[in-house]
């Protein structure tokens, strides 16, 4: 099972898209977030996560004194990110997990230290591989989300939309 990190920009997506529950139903990710994302949300995100963290299905990952320091220690080496983007950075590298995030900034300097950074498109394509949307409802979707969220690149859309329409009509 492969650990993924998650930053607040996703959970957030994912949450405006509706497509949160079905996004804890992936079996193959164990899922995660820090204390520090957690608190960030705000009490209406916090109350839609709820559920899934008392499940099992969302771990908080609790710091501890020598996280804070490792933490810290990121923060200071980098320009740019908040303590959270830091924290889910030093947390993907520590589990050897998947930092889960849209921030361009994040994932520039993450992966420049070796760390396998994906975004919301990893998550669409998990949900399709897995059978639990179709492509019509998957290309609907990231329709909505660059609706509302404009700062991600439309180059890797267009890309994604056309790949989906592909292995639409073979499928």
């Amino acid at each position: 099972m492969r650990i993924v990190i998650n930053d607040a920009n996703i959970l957030i997506d994912l949450i405006h898209l509706e497509l949160i529950t079905l996004f804890f139903q992936l079996e193959k990710l164990e899922l995660k977030t820090t204390d520090f994302v957690f608190e960030e949300l705000n009490y209406e995100q916090k109350e839609a996560l709820q559920n899934f963290v008392d499940d099992g299905k969302l771990l908080i990952i609790d710091s501890e004194e020598e996280d804070l320091i490792n933490i810290s220690n990121i923060l200071s080496q980098t320009k740019g990110l908040s303590f959270e983007d830091c924290s889910v950075w030093y947390f993907a590298k520590l589990h050897d997990g998947i930092l889960l995030t849209g921030d361009g900034k994040l994932r520039k300097q993450s992966s420049h230290d070796g760390v396998e950074v994906r975004g919301i498109l990893f998550i669409f394509d998990h949900l399709l591989l897995n059978g639990l949307i179709s492509f019509e409802f998957a290309i609907l979707k990231l329709n909505q989300l660059y609706q509302i969220n404009d700062r991600l690149p439309i180059e890797a859309k267009n890309q994604r939309l056309d790949c989906w329409r592909q292995l639409e009509h073979i499928i």
